[in-house]
């Protein structure tokens, strides 16, 4: 039980603070083999917040950018609606459902909720959408 590895993704070293990032790419996998469930999403939260960061950064200059998990990723999702005309709206949506997700089960669960198989697959499942979502936006920095 927790053994489950998700893909690798690697943030490129010129991105804002890659070596944090991919730090916590690893720490995930790692809390989630030793059942720490609700570090495992604690560290999914802290790395989707911090890609949004550097991802804003990079296309921003705007030093007042939002450093909440949800500001950014409605601001990612505007920059990506602006600049990309033929990307779908549906995919753009998922950006902030997958970071509203990730929001309400890092601050709304209790450790009542990651005990045993609920917890596995609640952390695998926010692990699986940050991993995602960094893929995604990846192929935009």
């Amino acid at each position: 039980m927790g053994s489950a590895k998700g893909p690798t993704v690697t943030v490129p070293h010129d991105a804002w603070n890659a070596d944090r990032l991919n730090s916590f790419l690893s720490e995930i996998d790692t809390a989630i083999s030793e059942s720490q469930y609700a570090r495992a999403v604690t560290l999914s939260y802290t790395c989707l917040e911090g890609f949004l960061t550097a991802f804003a950064r990079s296309k921003s200059d705007d030093e007042g950018l939002q450093n909440e998990l949800i500001s950014l990723s409605r601001w990612v999702k505007e920059w990506l609606k602006n600049s990309i005309n033929d990307y779908p709206d549906e995919v753009l949506n998922l950006l902030n459902h997958i970071s509203y997700t990730v929001d309400r089960t890092r601050n709304q669960f209790s450790d009542a909720h990651f005990a045993g198989e609920a917890g596995l697959w609640l952390a695998l499942y926010i692990r699986d959408l940050v991993n995602s979502q960094i893929r995604m936006l990846l192929h935009f920095m």
